[in-house]
């Protein structure tokens, strides 16, 4: 079991994986929520879309995104671990209904163009959310 998760969320050996460590992150509640779980991945050109975004949230202060980073906006749902791996950036957290997570990561270490952000439930497996980011990754 590698991290202590799943051979469904993981299917290589740890040693294959590069750890992503979360920067500035930002979590709240808000009224409108749903069950369902989402990622949002944004980067600095669209910095203001993220602003916009957590602004209808109830987060009103400016949240920079700088050259080399994404900023990953998650709703209904906590993040606990990121690692990559060729085109998987895989996240586990645990669902939570009502509350957003936003965080920045670093570009640096993604050596493939296309990335699909998935994200797990540590606990089941479950797969709760798909987002691929179809734009050249390494020239953010």
């Amino acid at each position: 079991m590698p991290f202590g998760y799943s051979r469904k969320i993981f299917k290589y050996p740890a040693v294959q994986y590069i750890p992503l460590e979360r920067y500035d992150e930002v979590s709240g509640n808000y009224t409108k929520s749903s069950d369902l779980a989402r990622i949002n991945i944004y980067t600095y050109q669209e910095q203001e879309e993220l602003e916009r975004r957590l602004g209808y949230l109830g987060y009103n202060d400016n949240y920079n995104i700088k050259q080399g980073q994404l900023g990953i906006l998650i709703r209904n749902a906590r993040v606990n671990l990121i690692q990559y791996r060729g085109f998987e950036v895989i996240m586990v957290g645990n669902p939570a209904p009502g509350t957003y997570q936003v965080f920045k990561i670093n570009t640096a270490y993604f050596y493939k163009d296309k990335l699909i952000f998935t994200l797990y439930d540590g606990e089941t497996g479950t797969r709760l959310d798909l987002y691929p980011l179809q734009e050249r990754v390494r020239n953010l």
